[in-house]
């Protein structure tokens, strides 16, 4: 990858300028268009340097980024590229590439069904394809298990949703379950999950001694998820009361 933002710029301006046959391109030319470029992208009115413009041309020349980019001189000072089809843009992928494309792809498939995710499955369908369309198929190197089956996965989001907004997800056991939904926490209370294990809720409260102490009072059927503040409270709290039994 390129060593900053600028240095793409100034890569993919050369790279248009050398496609253009319509018009010679020497070194001044070349640095003029990557100034007013810089200028445009990123409001840069210090312009670029000869040597700047130089080291960008050795390096597309070079196979450090991939580019190895055929720049010949003409006339002892034009600059063109020997191949008139050439763009930095067309380099195909390597066989690694792709490798790693494919791993990725099956990674962002797991996260199918999940509704903040959803926009991406187009992405990622077109990804799939140009990535098969460009390598041999075969089975991928990193086979996650999955269950399509598996239950639970509608509550994902509103896990999800709680988390980040950082309400005080809770789960509690199946003996204290019955307890807990006729006598809330809290009105903000809800059920996000239910199985034969227990469940698991959301309160939008504020954290604070009461909060802990209702939730203490369950002891061991009560577990905190989230937030992780609330977590490490509770669990030094518990700590703290099983050693004065020692």
């Amino acid at each position: 990858m390129p060593a900053n933002r600028n240095a793409l710029i100034r890569y993919k301006t050369i790279d248009l300028c050398l496609q253009n046959k319509y018009r010679k391109w020497t070194l001044e030319d070349l640095i003029t268009a990557c100034s007013e470029t810089l200028y445009e992208y990123e409001g840069n009115r210090k312009g670029v340097s000869r040597r700047t413009i130089q080291l960008d041309i050795q390096m597309m020349r070079s196979d450090k980024l991939g580019y190895n980019a055929p720049i010949v001189v003409t006339d002892k000072k034009f600059y063109t590229y020997e191949d008139t089809a050439y763009s930095i843009m067309n380099i195909p992928l390597s066989e690694n590439d792709l490798d790693k494309l494919m791993e990725t792809v099956e990674f962002l498939k797991q996260f199918k069904g999940f509704s903040h995710f959803r926009e991406l499955e187009g992405m990622v369908q077109k990804l799939e394809d140009h990535v098969y369309s460009s390598k041999v198929h075969r089975n991928p190197v990193i086979d996650f298990e999955k269950n399509e089956d598996l239950k639970g996965l509608e509550y994902l989001d509103i896990l999800y949703t709680a988390i980040v907004n950082e309400q005080v997800i809770l789960f509690i056991n199946r003996q204290h379950a019955p307890y807990v939904i006729t006598k809330p926490f809290h009105h903000s209370q809800q059920v996000i999950e239910s199985n034969e294990n227990g469940i698991t809720i959301s309160l939008e409260v504020q954290h604070n001694f009461e909060l802990e102490k209702e939730i203490l009072g369950l002891g061991d059927g009560a577990v905190v998820i989230a937030p992780s503040r609330l977590r490490r409270s509770i669990k030094k709290r518990l700590r703290t009361a099983a050693e004065l039994y020692n």
